[in-house]
């Protein structure tokens, strides 16, 4: 009887634990708006921060300010002559391929300091974000997704990462309509003796394009989902000691 209703509290468990979604601010990039702006873009955008201009930009960038690398747009017609299907509100994010340029978040750079989830122990984390590559990109052109916490010194360490890698088969653009694709980053169950277990969580995106392949064309992206899972240990755990509790109760009131 015990392992019966262990096995239910279990279930009843998992189903309510299974994906914790992690709210991210402006997840979606729908401000600062883009209307009214040149191409419908600003370079301003709420909560993202960008990183100092790296003094190799000024040899590569042709005289285009760095301040403008990375901001938001509105993806919808007519200001986007190829509006996404599958866009999250009316706009979406941009960062364009220069070495560096880089859009990121943590409690310690958000203003008012809304993304403030940590990695606990025994919860795995999946970062998901919608991408596309303009077809102006060079082949071979990347950008590389990641997690990371701040350490003792405030630096950033990457917790985990996925690179993207822009060809035309990878981001085809001969179909009836455009949609942007799914890019997953994976952290494994975070461990007591984890360096990140309990820091703050911070979500990067950083175009580390080659040099020699610059062409300051454009990713776009949007719809950035944080969710943690729980360990299917704990799981367990958690609903065998549930089963535990309600056997106990149930011996004490026969």
């Amino acid at each position: 009887m015990a392992i019966g209703i262990g096995l239910i509290a279990v279930a009843a468990t998992n189903h309510s634990l299974q994906a914790q979604a992690i709210n991210v601010p402006n997840y979606s990039f729908e401000s600062q708006s883009g209307a009214g702006y040149p191409f419908g873009s600003n370079p301003s955008v709420d909560f993202w921060q960008k990183i100092a201009e790296p003094a190799s930009f000024a040899f590569v960038s042709g005289g285009f300010p760095w301040y403008a690398t990375a901001g938001v747009f509105v993806g919808t017609a007519p200001n986007s002559p190829n509006p996404y299907a599958n866009l999250v509100g009316t706009q979406a994010g941009y960062i364009l391929a220069f070495p560096q340029v880089t859009l990121f978040q943590d409690y310690n750079s958000s203003p008012g300091h809304d993304f403030n989830a940590t990695y606990e122990v025994g919860k795995s984390y999946n970062l998901t974000i919608g991408i596309f590559g303009s077809s102006s990109l060079s082949p071979g052109s990347t950008l590389e997704l990641s997690l990371y916490y701040r350490d003792n010194s405030d630096n950033k360490v990457t917790v985990g990462s996925t690179t993207v890698t822009y060809s035309l088969a990878a981001f085809p653009t001969n179909t009836p309509s455009l949609n942007l694709i799914d890019y997953t980053v994976n952290v494994p169950p975070v461990l007591a003796g984890d360096a990140w277990a309990g820091k703050n969580i911070g979500i990067q995106l950083e175009s580390t394009i080659p040099l020699q392949l610059t062409s300051g064309r454009n990713w776009d992206i949007d719809n950035v989902r944080l969710t943690a899972v729980p360990e299917p240990t704990t799981i367990t755990l958690l609903g065998l000691g549930l089963g535990g509790l309600l056997l106990a109760r149930s011996n004490r009131r026969a």
